[in-house]
């Protein structure tokens, strides 16, 4: 994101390095197969998949909760803000974006089916970009709270509209890695972030000396020095970090244009000659192959299946009945699950160490802003690297065994920080060497996260729920991800001033418990059809999956899908799609 191309070269180089890769690996040979015949479908959904990415990230990081906290410029504009004796203020700063977030994304679920997911991708934008020009030119602390309230809300509809447009313009069989490329590319743009804040604060010095103090070393202490301005650092040492933003957002705003409508909302919309030129478009195959005859009908006959099962419900129990159903124990221990995996993804303390990577830095001995980005920069680099073997080996290994190693690795590393910080933390300068260790297993933490609990948290909970429910059951799990990222946002700071290194102890634990709930309550959801996992939650054979699967061959027969089908054996036919709407939106 440091220029307008790198999001652009960074979707064409990721499918051309995922080429190459999945070129060497034998067991990838048939997903290579489909890179080379489906490039354009590829290159649409990893270019919105980089945006959101660039977007999400550099506007979380890049933004004062970030690296920009410790850039004395801006404790000179905003010293209410930086204040060590303010940790609400900073807390409350912090966390308005997700509160945002959470807002947005449950107000998209309801905009992307009425004006479509592009447009209300472009509708995100412009949110986004009025929430950036508050901040960039923000002369107070109220222009800072109001530009991230907006800006998050942004933010939240690109949660949770473009993994549904992806999903829904992707092959079945690449759906899964390109969920992960979409975490790969928030890691990206945490790490571009990082980088950006590290160079920029060079501008006119490291320093940031008070007016009239003729010492070119000295530190601007906010605490000291009130609301002066200084000489040294530069404004635009952090104005030009929030403006580049800017920058993804609108090249994701006219690349739109280019990209087709989904097929699936067409379809909702009773578009079906323009559901079959849009998938023409994607898979570059004429609208009368029998491939994508095949596709179409199976897309069709979804949204039939759908139609009708909700029909019912409003005709039994009224306006209320999509969240009766919640209630219904089929779905409640699914919602349930989803919830839960959410709440421990976000106790892990990945967010807490990421918005305030800098301050936990300094607190192991390191006083030099410049170390301290620096370090933080290399967190971002590792979490780029780390996130691969989901993307490569997920389908392989399965969501269960990448989340527990990576809970055990996160505990692992929280015990050991806090075991260096509280024995070191009274007497860091003679302890230098206890100072990196803390550093290098705060980067280990990192790194189990990327490849782990960031990606396929998102990959399984989408998976959990039957179709007729799906965009509920997500939009709850995604508001609930939002709202206690809100929480972890506000609280962090305090926790880091009174609880110290019991502040480690404390998402250790929750690692720990996160890796026991995912060993005795959560299933195994790769290679699961609906049916079966319909039967694990407490539904059974002769009952929900057997009631569907007849109302399945049902709207399968009068769409004519007979002709798709030499076997002509109806149950096999909905098996499989079945497990079609199971991958719908991973």
């Amino acid at each position: 994101m440091s220029s307008c191309a790198v999001p652009l070269l960074h979707s064409v180089v990721l499918c051309t390095v995922m080429t190459k890769v999945f070129s060497v690996c034998s067991i990838y040979q048939q997903v290579l197969a489909l890179l080379q015949t489906r490039l354009m479908t590829r290159l649409h959904a990893l270019m919105i998949s980089c945006m959101q990415g660039h977007l999400q990230r550099i506007h979380k990081l890049t933004n004062p909760p970030g690296s920009v906290l410790v850039m004395q410029n801006f404790q000179a504009h905003f010293p209410r803000v930086t204040d060590k004796n303010s940790s609400n203020i900073q807390g409350w700063l912090v966390s308005c974006l997700e509160l945002g977030a959470w807002f947005g994304a449950l107000f998209c679920g309801w905009l992307s089916d009425k004006i479509s997911r592009k447009y209300a991708m472009m509708v995100g934008v412009i949110i986004f970009t009025l929430g950036t020009g508050f901040q960039v030119g923000a002369q107070n602390e109220g222009f800072l709270f109001a530009g991230r309230t907006i800006g998050g809300i942004g933010i939240g509809m690109f949660s949770m509209v473009i993994p549904l447009y992806q999903s829904e313009i992707a092959p079945p069989e690449l759906r899964g890695s390109l969920v992960s490329l979409q975490q790969q590319s928030i890691t990206i743009g945490t790490c571009i972030s990082f980088w950006l804040d590290y160079g920029f604060h060079f501008i006119g010095g490291p320093d940031c000396r008070p007016n009239g103090v003729n010492v070119s070393d000295a530190d601007w202490d906010p605490d000291v020095y009130g609301g002066q301005h200084c000489e040294g650092e530069k404004t635009v040492s952090w104005r030009v970090p929030l403006a580049i933003q800017i920058i993804p957002a609108w090249i994701l705003f006219f690349g739109m244009f280019f990209l087709p409508f989904s097929p699936r909302w067409l379809v909702m919309k009773d578009r079906d000659e323009e559901a079959k030129a849009s998938l023409s478009k994607l898979r570059r195959l004429p609208e009368d192959d029998p491939l994508l005859v095949a596709e179409f009908l199976e897309i069709k006959s979804t949204v039939m299946f759908d139609r009708e099962v909700r029909s019912e419900s409003v005709t039994n129990n009224g306006w209320l009945a999509p969240w009766k159903e919640l209630f219904s124990p089929n779905i409640f221990r699914r919602v349930m699950i989803g919830v839960w995996i959410m709440i421990f993804q976000q106790f892990t303390g990945i967010n807490a160490i990421l918005y305030y990577s800098p301050q936990i830095f300094a607190t192991f001995g390191f006083s030099s802003v410049t170390i301290d980005l620096l370090a933080t920069g290399v967190t971002g680099c590792l979490q780029v690297l780390c996130t691969l073997p989901a993307v490569l080996f997920l389908d392989k290994f399965g969501r269960r065994s990448f989340m527990i190693v990576g809970a055990l690795g996160m505990f692992i590393c929280h015990i050991v920080v806090a075991g260096v910080e509280g024995s070191f933390e009274n007497n860091w300068p003679a302890h230098r060497a206890g100072g990196w260790v803390a550093i290098v297993f705060i980067w280990l933490f990192a790194v189990n996260f990327a490849y782990s609990w960031g990606p396929v948290a998102w990959v399984l909970t989408q998976e959990l729920f039957p179709s007729s429910f799906r965009s509920r059951g997500v939009s709850i799990v995604a508001s609930v991800n939002w709202m206690f990222n809100f929480i972890i946002g506000l609280t962090t700071k305090d926790m880091l001033n009174s609880m110290k290194y019991g502040t480690y102890i404390f998402f250790g634990a929750f690692c720990l418990m996160g890796a026991g709930f995912m060993y005795w309550f959560v299933p195994e959801t790769k290679d699961k059809t609906l049916e079966e996992l319909d039967v694990y939650f407490g539904g059974t054979s002769d009952s929900l999956a057997a009631a569907d699967r007849e109302r399945m061959q049902r709207i399968m027969h009068e769409l004519g899908m007979d002709n798709y089908d030499d076997s002509n054996d109806l149950k096999e036919k909905a098996d499989l799609t079945a497990e079609i709407e199971n991958v719908d939106h991973q």
